[in-house]
C-alpha cells in the first residue's frame, strides 16, 4: 500500500512546483523576447507601408541652410531650436534643452521625447548634430577657410531625417520611448562631439540602463550615398541594419523584398574608424551605431571627401533620394523593433563584420536565445530536483 501524503506536504509540493514552472516560464519568455520582437516580424510586409518622405526631408535641408550658420551660442542656433520646439510640441513631443559650457562655447542640446500610452520598455535615442562647422578649413580656396560652412550634408541631413521621422513616430504604436536628440557643438574648430559628450557625462546609471540603443545619423544626404561600417559600434545593430537595407534594396549582390537587385549603398565591408557622437554612449556600454557616409564628393586622402568642411557643402550636393533611403531604413528599423533589445557583444570590441542577410545565417539573437533557453531548462531541472530532495528529507 502507498504511504499517504499529508495535506501540508501536498500544498507545499504544489507551491514549489508552481513557483518552479513560473520561474522557468519567465526565464524562457525573457530569452525569446528579442527573437519575437525583431526576428519574428515579417519585415517585407512592412516595407510597402513606410511613410518617410524624402522630398520633405530635402526641403528641411534647404530651410536649415537658409537660416544661416548654426553656430553654438548664435542667434541662428536659437532660431533653429525655437522652430523645432514649436513644430515638435505640436506633434505632442515633450521638448527640453540642456545648456553646457565647453571651451568657452555656450552650447545647447535639444531633446524631443515621445512616450507610448501605458508602460514603456525603455527608450531609444535617435541623434544628429545640428550645428554647422564654423570654418571651411578643408576648402581648396584659402580665402574661404575662415568662413562658416553651409552645412547641408554635414549637419542638416541628419536633422532633416529626424524631423521627417518625428511626423510618423507617434502613429507607429511603439512600446518604448523615443528621444530625438539634436546635439550641439559637434564640429567646431578642433573640438568635436562636445554636445554628445556633455549629455553622456550627465547620464545617471539608471538612465544608461534604460537606453535600448543610440542611433546616430551624420552626413547621410550625399547624392552619391555610400554608408560605411563605422568603428566603434555595436555588432548586433550593424547586422540588423544590413538586414533592413537588404529588404530595401540597398545592398549590392542581394535582392530586396520585391525580388529586385540591390544597389551598392550599404557597404559594410568598408570599415572606417570615426570619432563621432556615438563614441560617448558606446563607452558607457549603450549599444550604439553611426549611420554615416564617409566619402562626400570625390575621395580625398585624410578627409571625408572633397566637399567635407568646405563651402561646397551646399543643398545641391544633397538629394531627396538619399535622404529617403536613409529615412526608410530607420523607419523600418523602428517599426520592426530592430533598435531595441540589443544583445551585448561578447568580445566587447564591436568590430566583427555583420552578415548580409538574416535569412542565410543564424542571428546572434537566435543563438543567444537558444543558449539562454537551455540555461532556463537546466534551472528548472535544478529547482525540481531540489523540491524532490526537500520532500524526501521531510518524510517521517
Amino acid at each position: 500500500m502507498h504511504r499517504g501524503v499529508s495535506p501540508r506536504t501536498t500544498s507545499r509540493t504544489a507551491l514549489f512546483t508552481c513557483l518552479a514552472i513560473v520561474l522557468a516560464t519567465t526565464m524562457v519568455q525573457g530569452t525569446l523576447s528579442t527573437a519575437e520582437s525583431y526576428q519574428g516580424i515579417d519585415r517585407c510586409a512592412l516595407v510597402e507601408t513606410l511613410q518617410f518622405n524624402g522630398q520633405a526631408a530635402n526641403a528641411s535641408v534647404q530651410w536649415q541652410v537658409d537660416l544661416g550658420p548654426r553656430l553654438p551660442g548664435s542667434e541662428v542656433s536659437a532660431n533653429f531650436r525655437e522652430a523645432i520646439t514649436e513644430n515638435l510640441t505640436a506633434l505632442d513631443y515633450e521638448v527640453s534643452t540642456q545648456e553646457h559650457q565647453r571651451y568657452d562655447m555656450n552650447l545647447t542640446n535639444l531633446f524631443a521625447k515621445w512616450s507610448p500610452d501605458g508602460t514603456s520598455s525603455g527608450l531609444l535615442v535617435l541623434s544628429a548634430h545640428y550645428d554647422s562647422r564654423n570654418i571651411a578649413d578643408q576648402d581648396t580656396n584659402e580665402s574661404n577657410r575662415s568662413q562658416p560652412v553651409p552645412g547641408a550634408n554635414d549637419a542638416a541631413s541628419g536633422v532633416a531625417v529626424l524631423l521627417e521621422l518625428a511626423k510618423h513616430i507617434p502613429s507607429m504604436g511603439l512600446n518604448h520611448d523615443v528621444i530625438l536628440f539634436f546635439n550641439d557643438a559637434e564640429d567646431q574648430d578642433q573640438q568635436y562631439t562636445l554636445g554628445a559628450e556633455a549629455w553622456a557625462e550627465n547620464l545617471t546609471e539608471e538612465e544608461v540602463a534604460s537606453i535600448h540603443a543610440f542611433v546616430l545619423l551624420d552626413m547621410v544626404g550625399d547624392a552619391d550615398l555610400q554608408l560605411h561600417n563605422i568603428l566603434p559600434g555595436n555588432d548586433t545593430l550593424k547586422s540588423r541594419v544590413v538586414d533592413l537595407a537588404t529588404d530595401l534594396g540597398m545592398v549590392n549582390g542581394t535582392v530586396d523584398c520585391s525580388g529586385a537587385a540591390g544597389e551598392d549603398i550599404v557597404q559594410y565591408d568598408t570599415l572606417v574608424g570615426v570619432l563621432d557622437d556615438h563614441v560617448h554612449p558606446h563607452e558607457l556600454g549603450i549599444p550604439s551605431i553611426d549611420i554615416m557616409d564617409t566619402t562626400y564628393g570625390e575621395p580625398k586622402p585624410y578627409t571625408f571627401g572633397s566637399y567635407w568642411h568646405t563651402m561646397e557643402d551646399t543643398p545641391d550636393k544633397v538629394s531627396a533620394e538619399s535622404l529617403g533611403a536613409v529615412g526608410r531604413l530607420v523607419e523600418l528599423g523602428l517599426r520592426t523593433y530592430a533598435f531595441v533589445d540589443i544583445a551585448e557583444d561578447l568580445d566587447g570590441e564591436n568590430t566583427t563584420e555583420p552578415t548580409e542577410s538574416s535569412n542565410n545565417t543564424e542571428s546572434e539573437e537566435d543563438t543567444g536565445s537558444k543558449s539562454l533557453a537551455a540555461l532556463a531548462a537546466i534551472g528548472l531541472f535544478s529547482v525540481l530536483t531540489l523540491i524532490l530532495v526537500v520532500e524526501w528529507k521531510g518524510k517521517p
